[in-house]
């Protein structure tokens, strides 16, 4: 797969039928049925080549970016190079015929982010530049775990799947949007650390599986934001927190690895000064308590 076909467009397309109806949104991923996840079974969730019809696609209707800090690659087909977006402003909506109904709005807040330069896909070969990114979301206020992958080789080494892991215990939903014109849409996700082409797939707590195809050779090379939602309150730096493979899907060697990187966690909240002169003031009645009872 390659080429514009398979890459997000900024420009509308329409979809035709007007009594068709498709929604953009974050889709809720479940633990499929009897251990396994799948497209019939509501646990694999698939994207199309259109946005207004992929589920998972919210539109960017206005972002800012970190300043002084920019990708020259990000230029290619009218990209400005900027790459950390420290505000997105969103639309969530449904579209019936040739139209899109606004169903809400949400801005994603940057609390942190992180680089990884020369990520090796294949052994030696320095091959990605990954970005890692935490953001608030002002709709429900929850975190959002974002990902996104620059291919830097054309040697036709091709990513297939983007992991991010840490997520047992834990409520997640996905979505993607895109910053440029080249950027590579999210084709499918799951809760799954699966890396073969099947079907049907063991669900996996801990991993959310986001299926794309970046690849230089391909005219692919990066991947839009692949965002999960999460229900955690907190994060952490974890050791695995973004995993990558690429399957073999044209013959190419099975290879991957993960980086550390951001990580859901539930961190007991810190007492307030208040609180602590209350904490004080208790282990001093129970210090004065034991005093008095050796007197």
């Amino acid at each position: 797969m390659s080429n514009v076909l398979i890459r997000a467009a900024l420009a509308t397309v329409l979809i035709a039928g007007a009594t068709s109806a498709y929604a953009g949104n974050f889709v809720n991923l479940t633990n499929g049925v009897g251990g396994n996840v799948s497209a019939s079974n509501g646990g694999l969730i698939s994207g199309v080549n259109n946005n207004n019809a992929d589920p998972a696609f919210i539109q960017t209707l206005s972002a800012t970016y970190l300043a002084g800090f920019d990708d020259t690659r990000l230029v290619y087909e009218g990209g400005t190079g900027n790459v950390v977006l420290t505000s997105i402003n969103y639309n969530t909506f449904v579209r019936t015929g040739n139209t899109n109904v606004s169903t809400g709005t949400g801005t994603l807040t940057l609390l942190d982010w992180r680089v990884s330069t020369d990520v090796p896909l294949l052994e030696g070969i320095p091959q990605a530049t990954i970005y890692d990114f935490v953001y608030r979301d002002s709709a429900d206020n929850k975190l959002v775990f974002a990902s996104r992958y620059l291919n830097q080789v054309d040697n036709n080494q091709e990513v297939n799947y983007m992991f991010r892991y840490g997520f047992t215990g834990y409520e997640t939903a996905s979505a993607w949007t895109y910053a440029t014109d080249s950027d590579l849409r999210q084709y499918q996700v799951g809760r799954t650390a699966d890396i073969s082409f099947n079907n049907v797939v063991p669900f996996d707590a801990d991993a959310v599986r986001q299926k794309a195809d970046i690849s230089v050779t391909e005219d692919n090379p990066w991947s839009g934001l692949y965002l999960v939602k999460t229900n955690a309150t907190d994060f952490i730096i974890g050791n695995k927190a973004i995993g990558f493979y690429q399957a073999g899907e044209e013959g190419q060697a099975v290879a991957g690895g993960f980086i550390s990187g951001f990580v859901p966690t539930a961190i007991a909240a810190v007492p307030e000064p208040e609180n602590y002169a209350l904490m004080v003031a208790g282990l001093g009645l129970v210090g004065f308590a034991s005093c008095r009872k050796k007197d």
